[in-house]
């Protein structure tokens, strides 16, 4: 897991969310019950982080970003994603 997609993947999590800091943040932790993450903020910070790290957001399926419970399943994600060809 690439150390500067998980910061980045962090740091725009922690601006998503406000209330919490960067190293506060638990990327093990489910955004949408811990920290109550809405599914229209899940989407946004997909596409963000998606835009961002080069990965064509086209990648991820609405299953895809269903899935997407915590910072740790979106490092995932989005390392899996990266090099594909859209």
């Amino acid at each position: 897991m690439s150390t500067d997609l998980q910061t980045m993947v962090r740091d725009r999590i922690a601006q998503v969310l406000t209330d919490v800091t960067p190293a506060e943040l638990d990327m093990s932790a489910d955004l949408a019950d811990q920290y109550g993450l809405t599914s229209l903020n899940k989407v946004l910070l997909v596409m963000s982080v998606c835009d961002e790290s080069g990965v064509d957001v086209a990648h991820f399926t609405e299953q895809d970003v269903a899935a997407v419970r915590s910072g740790d399943d979106l490092v995932t994600a989005l390392t899996a994603h990266q090099g594909a060809v859209a």
